[in-house]
C-alpha cells in the first residue's frame, strides 16, 4: 500500500470516527420508537466484511465500534489495517485503539505495531494485546515506536473475529498498525519491507521514505527541540522517518532549548526536563538519571550534545538515531536512565 492510499485511509477514518461522535449525541435526543429504529439501521449499517476498528472512551467506559469496511488492504497474500494519527486519552478519545479482524484458518502470523507521530517522544510505550476469537490473549508486549509484536499462530487458534488492542496510558499521538498473513508460519516468510517500513533484528523497525530528499551539510547551529524533531521528517513528503535530515553517523548535535517544566521522580530516582515541540505543541519530556532540580529551573536554557548513530541499514538506506535515545531505551534493560553530565 502506497503512502498516498495511506492518508486517503487515515481521512477516511478520522471522518468516520466524527461522523461515529456524531450520531451517538444526536441519538440521545431522539424518542424512544425513533431511537430503536435507529438503532436497527445502525445495526445494518456495522456489518462488516473482514474486519471492525473502534476506540474506547475511558472517561463513561462505553465502547464505539465503526464500520470502515473498504478502507482497507486484503488479498491472497496479507491483510493489512492503519489508523490515523490518534493522541490517546484526550478529550473523547480514550486509552485504547482496537482493530477485530476476520481471522481464518488459512491465516498463518500476525504483526502489530505503533509508530510515535512525535518522533522526539522517546520515552512514549504502547502495550499490544493480541486475543483470538475466544477472547484468550495469545501474545502481549508493552514496546516502544521502532518495536514490534509478532505471533506465529496456532493450528488449535480459533478462528473467527479477533482483537488488536493498542493501549496507552499517558497523551501521546501513535499511529497503530496490524497485519496478517496467509500460509506464512515462519518469519522468513514474512516481507522484510511493508509500506515505508523496514523490519529488522531483535523486533526493530525503521520508517524511510519513498521519497526521500537530498541531506543538506550540517553546520554548529544548536537545535531547539522544534528543530530536532524537524530532523526526522522527509521535506519531500512530509513523513517521519528513522534517519536525520542533514546529519550522518559519527556527527555531533548541539542542542539547546528553554525548560517549560521539570520534576524529580523519586520511585524512579530520575527527573524529567520538559521541552515544547511547538509544530504539535506537546510538551516532549525527557529524562535523566538523578535529581537536577537544583541544576535547572524554569526558563533555564539546556544545552547538550548527542552524537549520531545508525541502528540499522536497508538498501542503502541508513537508519540512524542519538546516542542519547539509545541509552534512554536500554534503561528498559534494567539500566539507569542516561546521566546527563555525559552530554553536557
Amino acid at each position: 500500500m502506497n503512502k498516498i492510499f495511506k492518508k486517503v485511509i487515515s481521512l477516511a477514518l478520522i471522518g468516520t470516527l466524527c461522523i461515529g461522535a456524531s450520531t451517538t449525541t444526536f441519538a440521545s435526543e431522539l424518542s424512544p420508537e425513533a431511537k430503536a429504529e435507529a438503532t436497527q439501521t445502525n445495526e445494518s449499517e456495522r456489518k462488516v466484511n473482514w474486519w471492525q476498528v473502534g476506540w474506547k472512551v475511558l472517561s463513561d467506559y462505553f465502547e464505539k465500534l465503526i464500520d470502515l469496511d473498504g478502507q482497507s488492504v486484503k488479498d491472497s497474500n496479507w491483510a493489512y489495517l492503519v489508523s490515523p494519527s490518534i493522541e490517546f486519552n484526550t478529550g473523547e478519545m480514550g486509552n485504547e485503539v482496537y482493530f477485530k479482524p476476520e481471522v481464518n484458518n488459512s491465516v498463518g502470523s500476525m504483526r502489530m505495531h505503533g509508530h510515535r507521530v512525535i518522533f522526539v517522544d522517546i520515552f512514549a510505550k504502547i502495550n499490544l494485546i493480541l486475543s483470538d476469537a475466544n477472547n484468550d490473549t495469545v501474545s502481549s508486549a508493552v514496546t516502544e515506536t521502532n518495536q514490534y509484536m509478532f505471533y506465529d499462530k496456532k493450528a488449535s487458534d480459533p478462528a473467527g473475529k479477533w482483537k488488536a488492542q493498542f493501549i496507552s496510558s499517558e497523551s501521546f499521538k501513535w499511529q497503530c498498525y496490524y497485519a496478517h498473513y496467509y500460509n506464512a508460519n515462519t518469519r522468513s516468510a514474512l516481507p522484510e519491507v511493508e509500506d515505508g517500513f523496514y523490519f529488522g533484528d531483535n523486533n526493530r523497525v525503521f520508517q524511510f521514505s519513498e521519497n526521500p530528499s537530498p541531506a543538506t551539510l550540517a553546520n554548529n547551529k544548536s537545535l531547539t527541540m522544534t528543530e530536532l524533531n524537524n530532523q526526522f521528517i522527509n521535506p519531500a513528503d512530509g513523513e517521519a522517518v528513522d534517519y536525520l535530515k542533514d546529519y550522518a553517523p559519527g556527527d555531533e548535535v548541539h542542542f539547546a532549548d528553554k525548560v517549560i517544566d521539570i520534576t524529580y521522580n523519586a520511585d524512579e530516582k530520575a527527573t524529567t526536563i520538559f521541552f515544547d515541540e511547538k509544530v504539535s505543541g506537546d510538551l516532549i519530556g525527557w529524562k535523566f538519571n538523578g535529581d537536577l532540580t537544583n541544576e535547572y529551573a524554569i526558563g533555564d536554557t539546556v544545552s547538550l550534545n548527542f552524537n549520531v548513530v545508525k541502528i540499522g541499514e536497508y538498501n542503502n538506506i541508513i537508519f540512524e538515531s542519538l546516542d542519547y535515545f539509545e541509552e534512554a531505551f536500554s534503561h528498559e534493560d534494567g539500566g539507569k536512565y542516561p546521566d546527563i553530565n555525559n552530554y553536557r
